[in-house]
């Protein structure tokens, strides 16, 4: 029979002293309360120390805590670190501070409503069971796909750190998109020379595995127990065993000529790239003439991305400073935001770039063999003050559109991690875990994420390296059953819970045949859809959605809500 150990947490004084006495003496005759002890901190590190006392002495197998919020007590459990005698999943929190105290005035109608809280709390004490944590062994084992600076960086950071690396590139050549640069925006540096010399580095590395003109075929397991099958271009294929894979596959740009945009006078950002990387001389050449005058249209592809601002404003600097070309920037909106853009948004002002806003698209014609641009500007706010403007130039330059790479799609289903709604890999949370997929093992990182500079991808490879080393570091991976369970006599393996699970944590291998499954370490048999408690988040959904009613949370159990609503079992 369950036996409960109930503490009255004072909060310092917080709960009424005739409060107290009436809740302790209410819930001394509640059934299997052993014993009922008020504590005037159970968040210091004495307090904790004198309630596992009395739960040895007092033979408690279960702990009920009234007093303030389960999150004050939760953060003080870790902050102490004090082992307590009991499973955590054997301990129930009733909140009146908040839930009753707070918001009722009259102390007669708060002691009701308080007791009618905790009964529910002893209801659900009574019925709660405890779960235990098992471990999974972890190699130091990684696949990165994708070979451009990103994946490069995330090779090389985890190769310092003692985890071998298998770095697989499609291609035939390492570097990706940042060898289209010839410059870094925030230092004098050759982008080449040095994606170059990282190359060189990780040649050196014994502790990474290169693999080019290779592509990742098959995927199946989860975190700890990855297994890929990859394919080289002469049909060869090996077999990779890993405990996490990252994905830095980036991204690739289109555009679509026709119309006016076929004139040998329309450029985009990546081939001015390219002339300046060319250029000798005091002018810039094109087409055997000098170029005097460079406009450049940004945001008509790609109106929330800042790669497209960044590199414009590092061109417009050189054209202006070294080439002696005129050059005017048309963009709705100067993005600046990245690390010393704004300083050298306003040199490039200082130097003479011209800068006008637009709302509507600006205009082409050809005059004279020259691109006129004809444009109303919108940087002032007072509409009667606008005008429109006409610019005639030597070159255009504009956007290229910033899209998935060709293999993201595929990619996506194969690994079941989710795309977002422009078809780019998708974070599981763009603001705390923007570098983590939907599923626990697998990272992403670039621009397969989302287009984005050249130090904000090396900013998140090592943010990925680091991420991966916090999973690995300790060998092992300590997984809460806290998760879902599927019942097998009520499983009719439907694969309604294959479909739903976002987290790809339930598998079935044949359709509509009764699978059997070899638990690790032991005999049973399991004929019915599996959960694997390691990739499961405990979320939740299955639960709900499983039409045969045979799946449920081990740490919240149909009983235990049952008790929290105040209704007889069913």
């Amino acid at each position: 029979m369950a036996r409960i150990g109930v503490f009255i947490d004072t909060l310092g004084g917080s709960l009424p002293s005739s409060f107290q006495e009436r809740i302790a003496s209410f819930v001394q005759g509640l059934p299997q309360v052993v014993f009922c002890h008020p504590e005037v901190n159970l968040t210091s590190s004495q307090g904790l120390s004198r309630m596992a006392r009395c739960l040895e002495q007092g033979g408690a197998d279960r702990l009920l805590i009234i007093g303030g919020s389960p999150k004050l007590y939760e953060s003080s459990f870790q902050k102490w670190a004090h082992p307590l005698p009991i499973n955590p999943y054997l301990l129930t929190v009733v909140n009146v501070r908040e839930q009753v105290l707070w918001i009722t005035k009259d102390e007669a109608e708060a002691l009701e409503k308080a007791k009618g809280i905790i009964t529910k709390a002893v209801r659900q004490a009574l019925a709660s069971q405890p779960i235990e944590s098992q471990s999974l062994p972890l190699k130091p084992e990684v696949l990165v796909l994708g070979g451009g600076i990103t994946g490069i960086t995330v090779a090389q950071t985890l190769a310092r750190s003692g985890v071998h690396v298998f770095l697989l590139e499609k291609g035939p050549q390492l570097g990706g998109r940042a060898l289209e640069l010839q410059t870094f925006y925030n230092r004098p540096e050759e982008v080449r020379k040095w994606v170059g010399e990282k190359i060189s580095e990780l040649g050196r590395t014994p502790s990474i595995t290169l693999f080019t003109q290779a592509e990742l075929k098959h995927l199946e397991g989860h975190v700890g127990r990855f297994k890929a099958k990859i394919r080289n271009h002469r049909g060869k294929e090996d077999l990779l065993q890993v405990s996490a894979l990252v994905v830095a596959t980036g991204y690739q740009t289109e555009w679509e000529k026709g119309g006016i945009f076929s004139h040998r006078r329309i450029i985009t950002l990546s081939e001015m790239e390219r002339l300046l990387s060319e250029a000798k001389g005091p002018s810039l050449r094109y087409e055997g003439k000098d170029v005097g005058t460079v406009t450049y249209v940004l945001d008509t592809a790609n109106e929330d991305i800042k790669v497209d601002s960044i590199n414009a404003i590092k061109q417009s600097l050189q054209l202006q400073a070294s080439l002696q070309c005129q050059v005017t920037i048309l963009c709705k909106d100067v993005k600046v935001a990245a690390d010393g853009m704004e300083r050298l948004y306003r040199k490039a002002r200082e130097k003479g770039v011209l800068f006008f806003k637009y709302e509507e698209a600006p205009k082409l014609s050809i005059v004279n063999g020259q691109i006129q641009v004809d444009v109303i500007d919108t940087a002032l706010i007072q509409k009667k003050d606008q005008w429109p403007v006409s610019i005639l130039s030597d070159l255009l330059i504009i956007s290229e559109a910033f899209v998935p790479a060709s293999e993201t799609e595929s990619l996506s289903r194969l690994l079941r991690i989710h795309l977002g709604s422009r078809g780019f890999l998708m974070e599981d949370n763009p603001q705390f875990l923007r570098v983590r997929s939907n599923r626990r093992g697998i990272f992403v990182a670039g621009g397969c994420r989302f287009p984005q500079e050249v130090s904000e991808s090396l900013t998140e490879a090592r943010a990925v390296a680091e991420e991966v080393l916090a999973l690995l570091s300790r060998g092992e991976y300590a997984c809460d059953l806290a998760v879902a369970e599927v019942d097998p006599k009520k499983c009719a393996i439907c694969y309604t819970c294959p479909r739903l699970c976002p987290h790809s944590a339930i598998t079935i291998e044949h359709y509509a045949e009764k699978n059997v499954y070899a638990l690790p370490g032991r005999e049973e048999k399991w004929p019915a859809a599996k959960v694997d408690p390691a990739a499961c988040y405990g979320c939740g959904i299955c639960v709900a959605e499983c039409p045969a009613k045979a799946i449920s949370l081990r740490h919240l159990t149909d009983e235990q809500i049952y008790a929290q609503m105040n209704l007889p079992e069913r």
